[in-house]
Order: C-alpha cells, then sequence, then structure tokens
C-alpha cells in the first residue's frame, strides 16, 4: 500500500473511462486500434476525440487539437490519460499547462519515451505520481499475456500495489555496499530529460531516485547528455542513486556498442550509487516504473528496488 507520504490516484476497476490523448507523433490507426482493444479486454473503456492522429508535420495533430485534448482529459471524470505514442511534441504542451490551475484530483499518466516532458512537469510541478510504461498503440490484444503487460494491469486495478526488479547490477562502488536507500523516483529518456534543462520543468533530482533509459543514442552521446547534465549541476551529487534502464539501437557504424562502457565511466565518476539492470524503457519488454511514489532500494552485489504504485 501507498504511505500517506507517497501522492496517491484512484485504482481503476471494470467500466471506468480512460482518456487517450496523443501529445508527441503520429501513429497508425491499426496500432491504435489495437491498443484500444486491449483496453477493452480488461473491461476498461478507452475514450478519445476524433482526429487524434490526422497528422501534422512531426505531430499526431495542431499544436491547438492537442492542448484542448489535453485539457479535456485532465478535467473529465477519467481516472487515467495514457498517451498513444511518443517521438516528439509532448514538451510544446508545457506552456499551457503553466497557465492552468491544477486540478483537484490527481489522474495518473501513462507512458514512456517523449513523455517524459508531462512525467516530469506533473511529478515535480503539481506532485503527481504517474507510470513510466508502455504507450497505448504498443499495449496490443494480442499480447496480453505478457508479464510486462501482466504488470501494469495488476498495478492498474489494485491487485499488487507494488513492483519490485530483483538481481539489477551495481555500476559503481557505492552500489555494492549492503545498505538500503528509500526515495522517490524520477526520470524518464535522457534526451528528453537534457532536453529540460533552462526550462519551466527543468529535471529536478536532489534526493531523488534518477532513472534513465533511450533509444538511437550512440555511447558518445550517452555520455555527452550525462556529461552535460552533470556539468549543470543537475547529477553532479545529492542524489539518492542513478538507475539505468535499457538503452537500445545504439550500436557503432562497426556493430559494437559502446553505451555499456559510457555508463560506466560516468558512474565512477559519481559519488552516490548508480546501478542498471532495469527492464523498462525501448526493449522488448517495457515493464511498469512508478514515478514519484516512495521506492526501497536494497544495495549489495545483487541489487532490488521496489516501487509503490501509489494507487489507492
Amino acid at each position: 500500500m501507498a504511505t500517506k507520504s507517497s501522492p496517491q490516484w484512484n485504482l481503476l476497476k471494470a467500466g471506468d473511462p480512460v482518456d487517450i490523448i496523443a501529445p508527441a507523433s503520429h501513429t497508425s490507426q491499426l496500432a491504435l486500434d489495437s491498443g484500444m482493444d486491449w483496453l477493452r479486454s480488461l473491461g476498461l473503456v478507452p475514450r478519445f476525440r476524433d482526429g487524434i492522429i490526422k497528422g501534422d508535420l512531426f505531430f499526431a495533430a495542431e499544436l491547438e487539437f492537442q492542448q484542448q485534448d489535453l485539457l479535456e482529459a485532465l478535467n473529465s471524470d477519467s481516472k487515467a490519460i495514457w498517451c498513444v505514442r511518443g517521438g516528439y511534441g509532448s514538451m510544446r504542451l508545457i506552456p499551457l499547462l503553466n497557465e492552468i490551475r491544477r486540478p483537484d484530483h490527481p489522474k495518473l499518466l501513462l507512458g514512456f519515451s517523449d513523455i517524459t516532458a508531462l512525467h516530469l512537469y506533473l511529478n515535480q510541478k503539481w506532485d503527481w505520481p504517474s507510470f513510466h510504461s508502455r504507450n497505448i498503440s504498443a499495449m496490443r490484444a494480442e499480447d496480453h499475456l505478457t508479464p510486462d503487460r501482466q504488470a501494469t494491469q495488476r498495478l492498474l486495478f489494485g491487485i499488487d500495489h507494488e513492483i519490485t526488479f530483483q538481481d539489477l547490477i551495481p555500476l559503481n562502488e557505492f552500489a555494492a555496499e549492503e545498505k538500503e536507500i528509500q526515495g522517490r523516483m524520477v526520470g524518464g529518456n535522457l534526451r528528453i530529460l537534457q532536453s529540460s534543462l533552462g526550462t519551466s520543468w527543468e529535471l529536478q533530482a536532489k534526493d531523488k531516485i534518477l532513472f534513465i533509459e533511450d533509444i538511437g543514442e550512440r555511447g558518445y552521446s550517452v555520455h555527452r547528455m550525462l556529461e552535460q547534465l552533470k556539468q549543470a549541476k543537475i547529477i553532479h551529487r545529492d542524489l539518492k542513486a542513478l538507475a539505468i534502464g535499457q538503452f537500445t539501437e545504439g550500436e557503432e557504424k562497426n556493430g559494437k556498442d559502446l553505451i555499456p562502457e559510457a555508463l560506466k565511466r560516468i558512474a565512477d565518476e559519481l559519488p552516490y550509487p548508480v546501478f542498471t539492470g532495469l527492464p523498462c524503457g525501448h526493449g522488448t519488454e517495457n515493464y511498469p516504473l512508478p514515478l514519484n511514489t516512495e521506492c526501497k532500494l536494497k544495495l549489495g552485489q545483487s541489487i532490488t528496488l521496489t516501487c509503490q504504485s501509489g494507487g489507492i
């Protein structure tokens, strides 16, 4: 169960509506329909506006449509908002969020990749919890029984009130020490975290466990982004820990993957625990990771991370 110090959201039950928004890039009608079928297979009622993925340059729809879509979802009677896909575009909606009053009742936002911009804003500015999880376009009815999708379902309906990741791997000496740390999780896609610098939704990682993942970034690029976050005094010190998820499709032209070495070099320079192995991100599996809820981290040669869902 969530502790009193954790932000909370209301658990879902059969028959509940779920608002579907597309704040970033376009997807296919087939992918959208498959996601809707998956939600219906859980007994939920997907709700979205006509024209949600009609396309506009890099985006799923014109900015005005996406803004109105988000406003209606935030102020509707649903308990959850699920994003269609990532790509690019979510950060364009932040100025709108800066102008409006925070709704009285928190809703659970689900999605990942470019959706990191919205996670950061809702976690940091509104103190809402959210799930770094598969976007709805990747939730196909035929994949209903995969373990990561099952985990998402169990958290949404309160069958489980926490999720535990075991056999995680220490990347520096601080993570290999036998000790326990508690704190809230923040973060998401590394490129978007970097893009937050200098904005109203800039990453605030002090006294938090920071999670990172990415796709399509080569080793030098991953190192450069982390080096910038370090020089910007975002991750230089004062974090509880750095949690590393999946970094995929970042091979060099010769096929070699230099990302593990880039991450290890950064880990050795940081004065707090850094660990890897979280099955969250752009890999085959993408387990739900609660953000802005209480987490317990047991360090040592085999690391365990347990995060509360925040659902009540």
